[in-house]
């Protein structure tokens, strides 16, 4: 067993359904994500409707989905690596956010916050069913 603390270099060498489900989750939440950020966003801001942010916070609710299982998708973690790189993404897009008003541009908004924490949470949920849907893991190909 790979002591790293996200990586085990003998996981990440195998493709099993768990793999092939984080690459559909991946497709399916960027393009929910990109519909969001270009179909719907603009519709709610041209038509002056009230929705409690969530417009405004599209790209860090789904943008962290996305992340996640893409990084699940290239590393292949266990069940513990996972929870660790899900901690890693959320603490990250935060200091990230937090950060926003030293960097050029950067404009710092809790509703950005707000959508990480409940994308984060969207994401774990997510993780933790899979891993408890999935009992056996079969390899299907070893690279």
């Amino acid at each position: 067993m790979d002591n790293n603390f996200f990586l085990d270099t003998e996981r990440i060498r195998i493709l099993d359904k768990i793999r092939i489900i984080y690459l559909l989750l991946f497709l399916c939440f960027f393009g929910l994500t990109e519909l969001g950020r270009h179909v719907y966003r603009p519709f709610i801001y041209a038509n002056h409707i009230n929705d409690y942010g969530i417009a405004d916070s599209i790209g860090n609710l789904g943008g962290i989905i996305v992340q996640l299982f893409f990084g699940f998708l290239v590393l292949n973690p266990n069940k513990l690596k996972g929870l660790r790189l899900i901690a890693f993404f959320i603490l990250g897009y935060i200091l990230y956010e937090v950060a926003q008003p030293i960097l050029p541009r950067g404009v710092f908004d809790w509703k950005d916050i707000f959508g990480t924490i409940i994308g984060g949470a969207i994401g774990l949920v997510l993780f933790l069913l899979i891993h408890k849907i999935v009992k056996q893991n079969k390899t299907i190909y070893r690279f």
